[in-house]
């Protein structure tokens, strides 16, 4: 696989198009799971999730996309891959902050995923496309590492970048050596857009339905509900804030959005599958596997 410039931006919003574009019998729930506010977010979470799988009478399995990486301010500061080859010292480590909650939501049937952000290729654009490739490459061995190593518990086989953002889809040829089977993030909506307010740009999409590729089975975002955990509790991130009404306004929008897809999918006698669960017979490829 081969690329040569970025893929990706935030989502805020529990999904942008109407639930009849989920066509088939599957559907996907994903939470990209930030670690400021995981604990209160997978609470809030979980129980719309109960309350619209008791109103519908379905079961409604998620996957949780948790951040483990390094500091921001080590991706803005440091320029080449050595700096990135060490252990993780400190940063973001969401498995260990809902360690408890996270093992009971993998006992109920959930997956939990990893959520990485590319830091140091978004905001390093003085440096070449190269370079911030080394550092990546670099970044994601040794995190992946660190993460087994403090948590093996958590069968972790599924990954999620940051913004939806992919800096070079020859990223993914690394991805089977640090265990990783399973990749959920590409958007075909933003093709060739920008990445938030960077100059990095998305790639354009490499697949647009669920393909196995070369060992590495794409899941893109047209098949996914998806919901920061921002948009359920008002806090502030940094660089986003809700306010109470707007948090409870997307509450609402998720439980209706999930009711809704849960309604057609009984018609169809479909259901909510985990990326861990899906059957091979929903996913295409010109791989042919």
């Amino acid at each position: 696989m081969t690329g040569s410039r970025p893929a990706s931006g935030p989502s805020f919003l529990v999904d942008r198009r109407p639930a009849e574009r989920f066509e088939g019998s599957h559907c996907f729930v994903t939470i990209d799971a930030e670690t400021d506010v995981i604990e209160t977010g997978i609470r809030v979470i979980s129980e719309l999730r109960q309350e619209v799988e008791a109103r519908e009478k379905i079961r409604i399995p998620l996957v949780w996309f948790v951040r483990f990486q390094r500091s921001w301010g080590e991706y803005v500061e440091n320029d080449s891959a050595a700096a990135f080859a060490g252990p993780v010292t400190e940063g973001y480590d969401g498995f260990a902050m809902a360690r408890d909650q996270l093992l009971e939501l993998l006992r109920r049937g959930d997956e939990v995923g990893w959520h990485y952000h590319a830091y140091n290729y978004v905001h390093r654009d003085d440096l070449s496309h190269a370079t911030r490739l080394e550092i990546l490459r670099a970044d994601l061995a040794a995190c992946a590492r660190d993460l087994r190593q403090a948590h093996p518990e958590f069968p972790v086989r599924s990954l999620r970048f940051g913004w939806f953002f992919v800096p070079d889809y020859a990223i993914y040829d690394e991805l089977s050596g640090l265990g990783i089977v399973r990749d959920a993030s590409i958007d075909p909506g933003r093709g060739d857009g920008p990445v938030g307010p960077f100059s990095a740009r998305h790639l354009r999409p490499l697949v647009t339905a669920p393909t196995r590729i070369d060992g590495l089975t794409l899941f893109p975002f047209s098949k996914t509900v998806l919901m920061h955990d921002w948009t359920v509790v008002a806090h502030d991130f940094g660089w986003s804030r809700l306010e109470k009404a707007e948090a409870a306004d997307k509450r609402r929008r998720f439980v209706n959005t999930l009711a809704a897809i849960a309604a057609r999918l009984k018609q169809a006698d479909g259901e909510f599958l985990t990326y861990e669960t899906a059957p091979a017979s929903m996913l295409e490829g010109p791989a042919g596997e």
